[in-house]
């Protein structure tokens, strides 16, 4: 077979991605701010997009090493450029008229966005005081020469670039550039007084043309006129291998570099004279093929902090749930001890976690805590927490991986607060990124010293945490802590090997065990037996993983992949992968939970992961993956894939063409899977809630004898009718309740 039809191109399928965030933005049954946030969120991944992967692009194809056709989906770098920029072109001209198709429906609701040429008189006088209090101490005028270099650009900024005419001299007309602030003093969007039921709402941008005789009033000329741009760089990050300079020194100059990094692309206001546009591309060094032109505003992720003026065209509030063996002021390490807890963010609080170091910073019997930090929050309380232990005394070690992309500079600044509050830091590791997400602490219960585990898909950021979707398992595994101590010894002192009883590490050893959970799959049902793999990732890059799993398709292997973003293999291929499904879910909350069954002969196997099945992954970070052993744990882990792979409102189907088609059936209960999956967790806590209840009121007698389970109820509280999933019984209840 062609490359082309065996794996899709790495770049084209996650635009695919991208443009079902665009999706949500069109969805009329979105809530109508929704819709702008959605937009906002599909501008950031654009540019992030452009910075990260169309930069990676433009080096391969200068680049004179050869590139397997496979991993390109059977193009050429110059193909593959030339086919992403026509894709993100489209999909550009599609954001533009649903930008201006939500604006509408804005105005029809009373909340109008206005230029400088729409103000009433008041508007007028309101928007001049405002630019002369907050923007203009902020703003710097560059002046444009012809025979002058440039001055720089940042990346991630807008400019106005101003052109002044003059009808006395209609050749010479002088230039100039203007970087828009935009801060937490000087927001994006400035609400102005408006009409009662009315919110009028302007651009910062269109303040600054207002006011552009303001700025320029030194300089002669009948006509000023303002067009915003933005320069885009390669944000490839490169450290110096200077042996002198510690690695916080490097990063920071690596930082410098990157926001000096070459520029790739100048998004510009199309309306821009063409004399203005080649004076700008000229000193940028740019080439026709990296202009784009756009709209009248650039910078659009700003929509996601869009004003919240109608909290009823957002979405319903789900507050985050308790998790039912989590009482309030209570001891976590107390339930801990005595099972396993399986917490799903944001569906339960992300507080636990915290509440979880906080008890472990102030308990007089831990000793040690450990934790793996890759993004953090801006005031994280998991910092707080990890300061205030050191401080009690505690012997407390952080990992904190500095690569994190873009998110380095901050990652800097959490390193110098912990080393300040006595925190001991480790700054990761030469050549292998530490994206695993893991805390261990170790607490002296009588003659021995006893563990508590932390293991999860998400990143320890309580302001994520509220719109990422993640799992992670609070464990007293004795298992899962010599493994946690194993790690975390390997990343005091790299030489030592990993070599986990329990836990699955990358990059040592799981690669080879999935591979060999697949092949066992394979083997079982080449014999006749039952056989599946169900996978939950964000995205399958992997063309060795991809290859097996081809091969298990072709064994008779049930496979089922839910895919957030970029997803290579195609699926439902005739001779190569029809028992391969696939479906990527977008909705409110960014599915980010790495999820994996395995039939294992009816004895299901059941991991959560921190890892994607993705290259850098497998074989270039240090990943840890946990079994779930519980049998109730275990269940929960399966009905959240049951109920993500019922979505039928949500679910996009992949079948490698890009052209995210919903997976709707005619006369089916609607099933969209993060309301249903709220339902679920509502219920578990309410049941939970009653049944305390039902404790406390019963006799003694009889609140001793139910401590000992009856197999028959709870068979018979578990079971569900025949071929019915747990998505379809949750979309039943629901629709009984409505």
């Amino acid at each position: 077979m062609k490359p082309s039809a065996v794996m899709n191109n790495r770049e084209l399928s996650w635009l695919s991605f991208n443009e079902r965030i665009l999706q949500e933005a069109r969805d009329h049954t979105t809530p109508l701010m929704q819709r702008l946030r959605f937009l906002g969120i599909f501008s950031s991944n654009q540019d992030e997009f452009i910075k990260v992967r169309v930069a990676s692009l433009v080096r391969l194809t200068r680049s004179k090493s050869k590139i397997k056709p496979l991993l390109m989906g059977g193009l050429t770098p110059d193909e593959a450029l030339q086919r992403v920029n026509d894709k993100a072109a489209t999909a550009q001209t599609a954001f533009r008229e649903t930008y201006e198709e939500v604006l509408d429906a804005m105005e029809h609701e009373g909340i109008r966005v206005r230029n400088e040429t729409e103000l009433s008189e008041g508007q007028d006088a309101f928007c001049r005081g405002y630019f002369g209090n907050v923007v203009y101490p902020q703003l710097v005028p560059l002046i444009l020469n012809k025979s002058a270099q440039l001055p720089f650009l940042q990346d991630s900024q807008i400019y106005h670039a101003v052109k002044m005419e003059s009808d006395a001299a209609p050749g010479k007309c002088r230039y100039a550039v203007l970087r828009i602030p935009v801060n937490a003093a000087c927001p994006r969007f400035v609400e102005m007084p408006s009409s009662p039921g009315c919110h009028d709402i302007i651009f910062v941008d269109d303040i600054i043309r207002l006011c552009l005789n303001n700025i320029f009033f030194m300089f002669n000329y009948d006509r000023i006129t303002a067009y915003t741009f933005k320069v885009m760089r390669d944000a490839e990050l490169s450290l110096d291998d200077d042996v002198s300079k510690s690695l916080i020194e490097k990063m920071e100059e690596g930082l410098e570099h990157r926001l000096r990094g070459r520029p790739v692309r100048l998004i510009y206001d199309q309306a821009m004279p063409e004399d203005l546009l080649f004076l700008l591309a000229s000193k940028l060094n740019l080439k026709k093929g990296e202009l784009d032109p756009g709209a009248r505003y650039h910078m659009m992720r700003s929509l996601m902090n869009f004003p919240r003026v109608r909290p009823d065209l957002e979405n319903a509030v789900m507050p985050a749930l308790q998790h039912p063996d989590i009482k309030p002021f209570s001891s976590i390490l107390k339930v801990v001890r005595t099972k396993d807890i399986l917490l799903h963010f944001p569906y339960h609080t992300f507080n636990h976690v915290v509440e979880f170091l906080c008890e472990a910073a102030i308990d007089p019997k831990v000793t040690n805590i450990s934790i793996t930090l890759y993004r953090t929050a801006d005031h994280s309380r998991i910092i707080n927490a990890l300061i205030n232990a050191a401080q009690n005394g505690k012997k407390v070690t952080a990992c904190v991986e500095l690569m994190a992309r873009f998110d380095e500079e901050r990652n800097v600044k959490s390193i110098d607060m912990l080393h300040q509050g006595g925190v001991r830091v480790i700054h990761g590791l030469k050549d292998l990124k530490v994206h695993s997400k893991l805390i261990l602490v170790e607490r002296a219960e009588g003659a021995k010293k006893t563990g508590y585990v932390y293991i999860g898909t998400g990143n320890f950021n309580e302001d994520t945490a509220r719109f990422y979707s993640d799992v992670g398992l609070l464990s007293a595994h004795s298992g899962f802590v010599e493994d946690a101590r194993t790690i975390f010894n390997f990343l005091n002192a790299s030489h030592k090997p990993v070599a986990c009883r329990d836990l699955v590490a990358a990059p040592q050893c799981m690669r080879p065990f999935f591979t060999q959970c697949i092949e066992r799959e394979i083997r079982n049902a080449r014999a006749g037996k039952k056989a599946f793999v169900h996978a939950k990732l964000n995205s399958l890059t992997d063309e060795a993983m991809i290859r097996l799993l081809y091969r298990a398709s072709k064994a008779g292997v049930d496979v089922r992949l839910i895919v957030r973003s970029a997803c290579c293999l195609k699926p439902q291929v005739q001779g190569l992968s029809e028992n391969i499904r696939a479906v990527s879910i977008v909705d409110k909350f960014l599915e980010h939970a790495r999820i994996l069954l395995f039939c294992n002969n009816g004895s299901e196997l059941a991991y959560i992961s921190s890892a994607d099945w993705m290259p850098r992954n497998l074989d270039r970070r240090l990943e840890v993956a946990a079994p779930v052993h519980c049998p109730a744990t275990r269940q929960t882990l399966r009905d959240i894939f049951d109920i993500q792979w019922a979505d039928n409102v949500k679910a996009r189907i992949l079948d490698g063409t890009g052209a995210n088609r919903y997976s709707r059936g005619e006369g089916v209960v609607p099933c969209r899977s993060q309301t249903l999956l709220y339902e679920y967790y509502s219920r578990k806590t309410s049941q939970a809630a009653e049944n305390a209840k039902k404790d406390d009121t019963a006799p003694t007698t009889r609140k001793a004898e139910s401590t000992t389970p009856k197999p028959r109820a709870r068979k018979k509280q578990r079971q569900t009718p025949p071929n019915r999933s747990a998505a379809a019984q949750a979309s039943h209840e629901l629709e009984a309740e409505s």
